[in-house]
């Protein structure tokens, strides 16, 4: 499988805040996919996935959140971006559509991040 990214992150951030809550971003798409973006704007919270696309070794063990205080666990038991495929998903506070330009709250990706998918909240489906 290969994954063509359909937007990037846009948020001037080069290293992590330590907090990603307050961390507002844009996703800008590529304007062929604004027709995908038809009622988005209902929803409160979107999935975002992403690559890690600066990271490049895998490891498997991690200390959580990068603190050796805490133990080791499995990459697939943390949010590691150390992960074997690359792939960050993150639920995301959506603040606004305007045409291909999606703007978010919380959205744990650096600058530049190719975006591969976007998802609303199951919870908020309302057809």
């Amino acid at each position: 499988m290969k994954l063509k990214p359909i937007g990037r992150v846009f948020n001037g951030l080069n290293e992590s805040p330590g907090d990603w809550t307050k961390v507002k971003s844009k996703i800008i798409l590529e304007r062929r996919y604004i027709a995908g973006l038809y009622k988005m704007n209902r929803f409160k919270h979107v999935w975002v996935v992403f690559g890690f696309h600066r990271q490049r070794q895998t490891v498997l063990r991690v200390h959580p959140m990068h603190d050796p205080e805490k133990p080791l666990v499995g990459v697939f038991a943390s949010r590691s971006p150390t992960r074997p495929n690359k792939l960050g998903i993150t639920l995301v506070d959506l603040l606004s559509v305007k045409g291909n330009v999606l703007t978010v709250r919380g959205l744990d990706a650096f600058n530049g991040s190719p975006v591969y998918d976007i998802k609303p909240n199951e919870e908020e489906i309302d057809y």
